[in-house]
């Protein structure tokens, strides 16, 4: 198992991991919750990871089967299997606290500047950032736009799937993403510790060896970073909390029919929402199942494998889609996971 350096907030994760996954398997069980060490989690936070833990304990208790025998429209805290007991959704309504979409949505307001900007009027095929899928905010509250942050990425095309024994200068190597690289970038960076530190700790009861998968990539990546003294993107990494090397900020965008491709097939990807807004529903089209997807909701599942889509045609909604980028995971030879399986038992 990795060692996480005790002085990257990524160990403040890693304490919150252990701690919603004890409170899980303690519901689940029926069993008291021990002790943990919590580190230097403030209250609100472990407040935040609490409620967590004990919707999923829910979702974990009300598994429904895949496919299923007629189109579902879920509400409630589920998971959704499949015949072979592979976990394919995790659906988590009100997972979030209100502490934590106030956190989300003060951190949009660092990254106005960055949304405003990302709108194109490029090809209708450019659907993520084009104009024409984006609704105004009714109160200003929200700046509509689709941006990508990561302390650690290629760049589209400029993927190379090795061991990072290569100089950076070559140019097909991560690097910090575009948003990070000023000086508004360490305030995004530190805007998105709590909901970095919510969806991980979510990822250690969902899928074990991808979320240690995440970690040890993130590890791997530093120690690279500090070998070539790119002291920035370093500094990133040191306060990144997320076993998630990407995360797409989005604010009042419908979503037209789609998948992921960038995704790994086998692995979670995870959607947090939150804001005011009238309530919308999202369609995992080839599964069959429609899921309520109001404020405070947390939907994780492999978003190359399903289609979904979603329409929001006015309030003020904030969308945080979190990933891995599969070629990161090749660059630094971390070893790809299998699919999350349902043990009613052992988790």
């Amino acid at each position: 198992m990795v060692t996480i350096p005790i002085d990257w907030a990524l160990y403040q994760t890693y304490l919150a991991g252990e701690l919603v996954h004890e409170i899980v398997m303690a519901t689940i069980l029926h069993q008291p919750v021990r002790d943990m060490d919590l580190g230097l989690l403030d209250i609100d936070t472990c407040i935040a990871l609490e409620q967590l833990a004990n919707v999923m304990a829910t979702a974990y208790s009300n598994a429904g089967r895949f496919p299923p025998d007629e189109e579902r429209f879920l509400t409630t805290p589920s998971i959704v299997i499949d015949s072979s007991g592979r976990i394919i959704v995790w659906y988590l309504p009100g997972a979030l606290t209100a502490m934590i979409m106030k956190d989300i949505h003060g951190a949009t307001h660092s990254m106005s500047g960055l949304l405003k900007h990302s709108i194109t009027t490029s090809k209708i095929t450019q659907w993520r950032t084009n104009r024409s899928n984006f609704h105004t905010s009714p109160d200003g509250m929200v700046t509509p736009g689709c941006i990508n942050i990561s302390p650690a990425w290629f760049q589209q095309g400029r993927e190379k799937h090795s061991f990072p024994n290569i100089d950076p200068e070559d140019g097909f190597s991560p690097e910090v993403s575009a948003a990070l690289k000023d000086d508004v970038g360490r305030n995004i960076t530190m805007s998105l510790q709590r909901s970095g530190i919510i969806v991980s700790a979510a990822l250690q009861v969902m899928h074990p060896d991808l979320y240690w998968a995440g970690m040890e990539t993130q590890v791997r990546l530093g120690k690279w970073a500090a070998r070539y003294e790119l002291d920035k993107m370093h500094y990133h990494l040191q306060r990144w909390t997320s076993v998630f090397n990407v995360v797409s900020i989005i604010c009042n965008r419908r979503s037209p029919p789609h998948r992921d491709p960038k995704c790994r097939p086998a692995a979670f990807d995870i959607m947090t929402t939150a804001g005011r807004y009238h309530p919308v529903v999202m369609d995992f089209m080839n599964l069959r199942i429609k899921f309520l997807y109001n404020s405070g909701s947390i939907l994780a599942s492999s978003c190359r494998l399903v289609r979904h889509y979603m329409n929001v045609e006015e309030g003020n909604q904030i969308v945080t889609a979190w990933y891995m980028q599969d070629s990161i995971h090749n660059f630094v030879g971390t070893p790809s996971t299998e699919y999350a399986k349902y043990d009613r038992v052992n988790m």
